[in-house]
């Protein structure tokens, strides 16, 4: 069945009420993710100002059932508060059960998601600099997330909105990091094929450093090269940029580099910037 909520259509496997979410404002926008079997809500009112909720334990008619759902929602909470000082990661504002399911409360992260269709056109719009500076931010949460003890997981544009006026990225999704050391028990792990090393295809593979340095020298690629073939003609960001990218994406592991602060240290080097 399809049931208008506020105006937005959603396809339910049978009727709920969501008036408690009129709690925290009113509805500027509502899309499902039933991969993960959550409604997420833009909310607006003048207590709280934007907001991003979202809730688990919705009939949805296709994806993760809702206790799952809500299983995997309240055991990504910690991630949240361990790693919410690191600028460009939401800012969880609270969590807690919610009309029979459960339900986190973020801050509104301001600009555009990854995954819409004009994202890349607007990136490339923007200076080199700044783009080396947004990028910069993903790449140090990933490091401060495997020095807090979590393996990246689930990695992929649409976990990441760019707001083009502050010229800064915010990860939105950390929903499957694991606690490191981790082990692929999946496999095929969730997220983007693009951004999956060859050990995330493969169960009982080991997950750690260098697989988080793959996804990131695959991010690289998405803002400054050819997504999918990832040729040096279509690269826009440099030779030495792109060495390090290609390193940080070999299919061998053992050829990537030896941790994830050296691809990081390397980065910055060939970015040419004085870093902290």
């Amino acid at each position: 069945m399809i049931q208008d909520i506020w105006g937005f259509p959603v396809e339910l496997a049978a009727p709920r009420n969501f008036d408690f979410i009129l709690n925290y404002g009113r509805p500027f926008a509502l899309w499902p993710q039933p991969q993960k079997g959550l409604l997420c809500f833009g909310m607006e009112g003048p207590r709280y100002g934007r907001l991003l909720i979202r809730y688990a334990g919705a009939p949805l008619a296709h994806g993760l059932p809702a206790e799952e759902a809500i299983q995997w929602l309240h055991a990504a909470m910690p991630a949240y508060e361990a790693l919410y000082p690191h600028p460009a990661l939401i800012k969880l504002q609270g969590h807690g059960p919610a009309a029979g399911g459960y339900m986190a409360i973020f801050r509104w992260p301001e600009g555009l998601n990854l995954r819409e269709n004009d994202a890349r056109l607007q990136l490339a719009r923007q200076p080199l600099l700044t783009l080396l500076r947004m990028i910069d931010g993903i790449f140090d949460f990933q490091r401060c997330a495997l020095q807090s003890g979590y393996q990246p997981v689930g990695f992929d544009e649409s976990c990441l909105t760019a707001d083009m006026t502050e010229g800064k990225l915010t990860l939105c999704d950390i929903d499957r990091y694991l606690p490191a050391p981790a082990v692929n028990d999946w496999g095929r792990m969730p997220g983007s094929s693009f951004f999956l090393s060859p050990e995330e295809y493969h169960q009982g593979e080991a997950l750690d450093e260098r697989t988080a340095q793959y996804a990131m020298g695959a991010l690289a690629f998405f803002f400054f090269g050819d997504r999918m073939l990832r040729e040096r003609a279509a690269w826009t960001a440099g030779e030495a940029l792109y060495r390090v990218a290609c390193q940080a994406c070999e299919e061998h592991r053992e050829k990537r580099y030896p941790t994830y602060a050296d691809f990081l240290a390397a980065w910055r080097q060939a970015a040419g910037e004085t870093w902290p």
